[in-house]
């Protein structure tokens, strides 16, 4: 009875992620078909290369975005999670190269703790954890951009509260 119960809950909980996520805006993702999930043994070389990732934190996804593709890694390297995101120009990693997102400041992040990706706004979106005393929590939307896609700052938040219940600032905004 009891496992009968935890399988209706996990069905139950399931379903309303999978509504929830196709309901939000700005939090489409490609569909199933387009991510694949990449073998160890399947990694491109120059992917493998620069995803210094010493304790992965499960598999590597490949997926087609702005006439490439980018390679997704979360690794467990430090007390929150990290992920690394390398863009190719085909499914063989060549021109691989890391993609490095910029804060309002100038400043640029080679990781993301959490990352999402729309498609078809050729956009990627991610989340931070501490990144200064006053900025415990940040996320963020960048957009492919240029003949050499790398990602442009579109929308930036920042709170103290590391929870991020309270205390939001935008700090930029553009337009899509």
């Amino acid at each position: 009875m009891r496992t009968f119960a935890l399988r209706i809950a996990t069905a139950v909980v399931g379903s309303a992620l999978t509504a929830l996520m196709t309901i939000t805006p700005g939090f489409s993702q490609a569909s199933s078909g387009d991510v694949e999930t990449v073998a160890e043994k399947d990694v491109p070389a120059a992917v493998a290369s620069i995803m210094k990732c010493k304790s992965p934190a499960g598999a590597m996804t490949r997926r087609p975005l702005s006439g490439g593709f980018i390679f997704i890694r979360s690794c467990g390297d430090a007390a929150e999670p990290q992920v690394y995101i390398v863009y190719a120009t085909s499914r063989n990693g060549d021109d691989a190269r890391l993609l490095r997102f910029h804060r309002p400041e100038g400043r640029r992040m080679s990781t993301l703790a959490t990352v999402s990706v729309s498609p078809a706004d050729n956009e990627i979106s991610g989340t931070t954890g501490r990144l200064t005393r006053r900025i415990c929590r940040a996320e963020g939307r960048w957009r492919m951009e240029g003949k050499k896609p790398a990602p442009g700052l579109v929308y930036w938040r920042q709170t103290k509260d590391c929870e991020g219940k309270t205390g939001w600032q935008t700090v930029t905004g553009r337009p899509r």
